[in-house]
């Protein structure tokens, strides 16, 4: 198992293995992040909603010409039924999955990503900043926010620009019709 910070189109994330539950329940201690906030999924492609969520074809052509960085709520019965799976003692892996009834998307958008999901499987990811604070930017300023994070991975070893935010939405049933829940 392990942890990773790495670049998004938008700031520094952490991501871990979706397949992670022990770093999944971690990065919410990282973060000092309520459980009732669960985390955005990236995965490797479009393909990859086409054959994985309810949205069309339409939609997906749609996102795939989207202009800005963008976040799209969708259903996946597949991972709401992997997420709420039980280990050998029925526990719970995931005890939020309760909360992925729509699912918060990212698609991979460089190499690096895309490796890195070809390596490990789909991931969760979140903003690499303590709940409530600034996104961060600067590889040092991480360094030294996990310095203390055994099994920690940086993908990364430069800065990048300040971006805004990703765009929050999702479609209006199987229509291209956007309900935005963040907008920049």
């Amino acid at each position: 198992p392990m942890l990773y910070i790495l670049p998004t189109d938008t700031c520094l994330w952490l991501w871990c293995s979706i397949d992670d539950d022990i770093w999944y329940k971690n990065i919410y201690k990282l973060k000092k992040r309520p459980l009732k906030k669960p985390l955005s999924i990236m995965v490797e492609s479009f393909s990859w909603l086409d054959k994985n969520t309810i949205l069309t074809w339409e939609q997906i052509d749609f996102l795939k010409k989207y202009p800005k960085p963008f976040t799209i709520l969708t259903k996946s019965p597949y991972l709401t039924m992997f997420l709420g799976l039980e280990d050998e003692n029925d526990k719970l892996l995931y005890e939020n999955w309760d909360l992925y009834d729509k699912i918060a998307f990212r698609v991979a958008h460089n190499d690096i990503q895309k490796e890195l999901i070809w390596e490990v499987g789909s991931i969760f990811l979140t903003s690499a900043n303590l709940s409530g604070d600034e996104e961060l930017y600067d590889f040092e300023v991480a360094k030294e926010l996990f310095k203390n994070t055994k099994d920690i991975k940086f993908l990364w070893t430069w800065s990048i620009e300040k971006t805004p935010p990703s765009d929050i939405f999702e479609f209006v049933w199987d229509s291209l019709e956007i309900k935005y829940l963040r907008k920049n």
